[in-house]
């Protein structure tokens, strides 16, 4: 029989019990999300160049991961995606900040396995927000009878993380993440924002810029780079808001309008101005980091059914 309720994560990260994985991945649609989901992380990590992010041939702005340390996470990661799935398929009828609560539990044990793998360090905690999340919403809808579609997928995602930007985020008064400082100093809601906005940087912005690159060049790896660029130039990404200065956030986003302004990826000098970019941003050691989680959220929802736009 499958589980309804959340498995009880360790602190050390195991992943869930073998047989459970198994028996939730022989459900179709569970096992279906769950890999187009890996395949977004993988996509995002392979993808290059990045700038200031890690990639195959750098590190970007950071010293301590590297593309191998990507991948261990993913690795350890993946197990728990479709018991998020089946979480959401539990609590198809919570309401939206019980739903939240539900999706914790497992999010937190996800969250311990990425940690367990990298040896203490960050690679994936936004993306294990955004895709705890969405395949959450993904169960929800499946347990209702609904298609999941990318834009049925976002707007229910909208509905259900309202109460982090409306209840949490303003009762924050000791910011301990980045995400955190950027809404007590400036009112940004990073992550949560996204979320309770349906992720319509993606959606608006990122998708069609993807799909026009894709169809007019039939080249994945430049339609994900325009992707980026895209979301570099209009994101008010969190992680680059350091020390409360958002000096760092509008430098990339004004990089990102220039490469995009001279052509994007289409321009004939695309890959030498995104390696120039990345050796500036890795110089100032900025990493938009928050943007490749959306880039791999991109990735996801190219692989859905368009739904009604």
């Amino acid at each position: 029989m499958l589980p309804t309720a959340e498995p009880t994560p360790t602190p050390t990260g195991d992943a869930p019990p073998r047989a459970t994985v198994i028996a939730l991945h022989d459900r179709g649609q569970a096992g279906r999300l769950s890999r187009l989901a890996t395949q977004a992380l993988l996509a995002e990590v392979e993808l290059s160049p990045k700038p200031g992010l890690v990639d195959p041939v750098s590190c970007g702005a950071h010293d301590d991961m590297d593309a191998e340390t990507f991948r261990a996470s993913i690795t350890a990661i993946a197990p728990w995606f479709p018991v998020l799935h089946e979480t959401g398929r539990a609590g198809h009828r919570d309401a939206p900040s019980r739903f939240l609560q539900r999706l914790r539990r497992p999010g937190m044990g996800c969250e311990d396995a990425m940690f367990a793998a990298t040896r203490g360090v960050n690679t994936h905690k936004g993306a294990v927000f955004a895709f705890g999340l969405l395949l959450g919403c993904a169960g929800r809808l499946a347990a209702g009878g609904l298609p999941v579609t990318a834009r049925s997928l976002t707007d229910l995602a909208a509905r259900m993380a309202r109460p982090l930007v409306e209840v949490e985020l303003p009762a924050v008064e000791c910011p301990g993440t980045y995400g955190e400082a950027a809404f007590v100093e400036h009112r940004m809601a990073g992550a949560r924002g996204e979320a309770a906005g349906g992720y319509a940087s993606v959606r608006r912005h990122a998708l069609p810029a993807y799909r026009a690159v894709l169809e007019a060049t039939g080249d994945d790896r430049r339609a994900m780079l325009q992707a980026l660029l895209v979301l570099m130039a209009t994101t008010d990404d969190t992680t680059l808001v350091k020390d409360g200065s958002l000096d760092g956030l509008r430098h990339v986003q004004r990089s990102a309008r220039d490469l995009l302004d001279a052509g994007g990826v289409r321009a004939p000098d695309a890959l030498t101005r995104l390696h120039r970019l990345d050796v500036d941003l890795t110089r100032r050691r900025l990493s938009p980091g928050g943007c490749a989680d959306l880039l791999a959220v991109t990735h996801l929802l190219a692989h859905l059914p368009s739904g009604a736009d």
